[in-house]
Parts: C-alpha cells; structure tokens; sequence
C-alpha cells in the first residue's frame, strides 16, 4: 500500500463524481471525491439529498460516504447536530427509520473502502467529518423539503375596530421544513379584503426578500374590523396520509382572534377613573384620618413604652431582691440541712450507744441471776451437808451412848472427848463450808462489778 493515506468518497451509485484535496501541514494529500456536487468542502455549496419523509432510510435520501484508508487504521465519521449515520441502508430484515442513525461511526480499515450513508431531516446545512490518523476532510449537507404534511394558522394575537388585520397560512412538511402548498381558508366574523368568507391560498415556493415572499407562508389581508371574535379555519392537504413512525399530519387547523372596540374600551376607562378619583378622594380623607389614628396610637405606644420600661426597672429590682431572698433562703436551708443531718448522726449514735447499754445490762443481769442461782445452790448444798453431817454426828452419838451406856463412867469421859472432837469437826466443816460459799459469792460479786461498774453489790467480809 502507498506511504501516504487517501480516503474517497463517493455516491454507491455511478453517479459523476468531482474531485478535490484536503492535506494538512508536511503531509502527503487526502484525496477526497463527493457524488454529484460541485464543491462539497463548502456551506455554501453542500451536497444535497431528500429528506426521508417515508421514515424509511434508502439510497434516494441518503448520502453514500465511502473512505479507503490504510489497513489496521481507523477512519472516523463524525455528523454535525442536524445530520445522522448509519452503516447500512434500510431491508426488510434491518428496518432502517429516521430514528436509525447516530452521530459518530468509527470503521477498521481492510484496505477496502467503507461506506457510511448520511441523511438529514431539515433544510439547514449540516456536516460530516471524516477522519484517518492526521487527515481528515469535511462534507456539508443540506436537506430538500418533502411534500406538504402540516398547515399552520398565524392571526392576531388581538387587533382594534377599524384596523386591518393580516393572517398567514403555513405549509411545511412531515419534519417542519417550508415547503408551498395550497389549503382553503374560510373565515367566521370576518370577511377578506374582497368581501369573501372562503379563499383558496397557495404558500410561496421560494424566499424573495424583493417581495417579501418567504417560502412555505402566504399572507392575506382582511376586511377593516368590527368588534367581535374572529375564527379562521384552514383546510387542505386532502392526499396526504399519516407516515408509520412519525406524527400525524395536521390536514386542519382553527385560530380565532379578537377585534376590541378600543373607543368602549378608552370611555369605560374614563369612567373607572372617574371612579377611580372619587375613591381617591374618599380614600385621600380616610388616610388623613388614618393619620390621626396613627398619631394617637403612636402616642399611645409610647405612653404604653414608658410605663413599659418603668414596669421593666421595678421588675428587675422585684427580681434581685427576689434573687437575694432565694439565696438567703438556700444559705438557711442548707444549714438547717447540714444541722439535721448532724443531729441524725448524734441521734444514730445514741441508739448505738443505747442498744449497747442495753445488751451489757441483759448481760450483767444474766450473770446477777447467775450468780444468785449459783449463790442459792451453795448455800442450798452448804445447809444440805451441815445438816447431814449434824444427822450423822447425832446419830454416832446416840449409838455411842447407846453402846456405853454400859460403862457410862469410863466411857463418859472418852464419850465427852468424842463428843468434842465431834463438834470440832462440825465447826470446822462449817467454817469449811461458810468460807467457801463466801469465796464463791465474792468471786462472782468481783466478776459482776467488773462487767457493771455502775451497779456493784457488796462483796461478804
């Protein structure tokens, strides 16, 4: 393949092609050919193809593009808002609409030729850009209006008794481009110029700024108006039926204006002025009375903002005194407070002391009854032994007198001696016994007045 790279475009078709050449800066020429158009790298001259009115994207409303660029290079297409892509035409297994396209197509090269088909839906001049690595070239494109699909009605938007007004029948096709037709227009509270109620208008076929035509509008002038409603109904377009796919045409349409009486209008104006004064005045004399009352109650308020802010010092002065006072009264509470927890700690210390004293005194008690048991069982046992110990000695004295009675001289004296020594032994048993229960009493009466010593008893001597 050649060094340099070179794109071509051309109709599908065999149609007669022109050539030209785009080449950036130290780069070697693009050659580029564009189908049936004189210079295609120019608004001013664009390719121009029908706009797809069936909503079927054929080779009558599209325009091939076919690049051929290097192997393993990408050429790019690039369409302007007004124009649309697609890469294949429509068939019956690939439907292809006006929804079809997209803006940008990017292709692989082959070495082989790609062929993109562009399609507009207006009359404007639109562009694609084709581009491959640094070369790249523009082809602009323009529309050429389909048949007449929609009528449109301007009037008026509201006109005066004894003016003329002028309406204008629109005729366009299925995307809204211009395009002449003709409908008829009849009018309802009105007359044309001529004194006719029903016309039939033709739109212009072409834009003439000499005469003002512009294409696809006709204007026509109405009899001088008298007050009242004025209704234009426009009719036509009898042959044209609703393409699959896109709205419906508009075959008839009604607009309606108004013709004001601006004299009825400008007198009852004068009156509502004349009104309008009058209530002025009145409302002149209510303002200056508003004026006074304004003034009085101004006074009143600021009557009422002294007084106010007299109230407002006595109130503070009410409050720091009441502030004080709260805080004289929290000073005594808190004493009172800190007084009667002191006095329930003394008081708690008390029933401490109290329940103590009252258990060492069931204690002391328990050993006084103790000790008194103890006493009455030593005295009891002390009483018990003496008198047995007196029972034995009587009872070995009788048997001793009984035995010697024999030979009561002799043994009279050793009798006296036993006798003696007898109550020798009793005295000592006793003073045996005596001893002992006062050591014992007063060894409880020691251990009693230690535990009690507040309340002693007396110790036996």
């Amino acid at each position: 393949m050649n060094s340099f790279k070179k794109v071509s475009i051309a109709t599908a078709a065999a149609l007669a092609i022109v050539g030209f050449t785009v080449a950036p800066s130290s780069a070697a020429p693009l050659a580029v050919t564009v189908a049936a158009a004189t210079n295609a790298t120019t608004s001013a001259a664009p390719a121009t193809v029908a706009v797809p009115s069936s909503n079927v994207i054929t080779s009558g409303n599209t325009i091939a593009l076919a690049a051929t660029a290097d192997t393993g290079t990408n050429v790019t297409f690039t369409a302007s808002s007004t124009v649309k892509l697609v890469t294949a035409l429509n068939t019956t297994d690939a439907p292809k609409t006006v929804a079809s396209g997209v803006s940008t197509v990017t292709i692989a090269s082959a070495g082989s030729a790609v062929t993109v088909y562009a399609y507009t839906t207006t009359t404007a001049v639109g562009s694609v850009t084709i581009t491959n690595g640094s070369y790249s070239t523009i082809v602009y494109i323009s529309g050429t209006a389909g048949a007449a699909y929609n009528l449109a009605l301007t009037v008026p938007s509201a006109t005066a008794v004894g003016t003329v007004p002028t309406i204008a029948l629109v005729t366009t096709d299925v995307f809204g481009n211009s395009v002449s037709d003709t409908a008829t227009v009849t009018l309802i509270g009105s007359t044309f110029a001529d004194g006719s109620v029903t016309k039939s208008l033709t739109t212009a076929t072409a834009t003439n700024t000499s005469t003002g035509a512009v294409l696809g509008t006709v204007t026509a002038a109405l009899a001088t108006s008298v007050a009242g409603e004025v209704t234009v109904v426009a009719t036509g377009l009898a042959s044209v039926t609703a393409v699959t796919g896109l709205a419906a045409p508009v075959k008839s349409v009604i607009a309606k204006f108004t013709v004001s009486d601006l004299s009825g209008i400008i007198a009852g104006l004068k009156s509502e002025l004349a009104v309008a004064t009058a209530t002025n005045a009145s409302h002149v004399a209510d303002k200056a009375a508003l004026a006074a009352a304004v003034a009085a109650a101004n006074k009143s308020r600021d009557d009422f903002s002294t007084a106010l802010a007299s109230a407002n010092v006595q109130i503070a002065k009410a409050l720091t005194e009441a502030a004080d006072a709260k805080k004289a009264s929290d000073s005594a509470i808190k004493a009172l407070t800190e007084a009667n927890t002191a006095t329930e700690k003394i008081l708690a210390d008390l029933k401490v002391v109290l329940a103590t004293t009252k258990a060492e005194l069931a204690a002391s008690n328990k050993l006084f009854d103790d000790l008194k048991a103890s006493s009455a069982k030593a005295l009891a046992d002390l009483k018990a032994s003496s008198d047995k110990a007196l029972a034995d000695a009587i009872a070995a004295h009788a048997a001793t007198l009984a035995n010697a009675k024999v030979a009561s001289d002799k043994a009279l004296a050793d009798a006296k001696s036993l006798s003696d020594a007898t109550a020798a032994s009793v005295k000592a048993a006793n003073d045996l016994a005596a001893a002992k229960e006062k050591a014992d009493y007063n060894k409880l009466a020691a251990k009693w007045n230690k535990a009690n010593p507040k309340a002693k008893v007396a110790l036996k001597k």
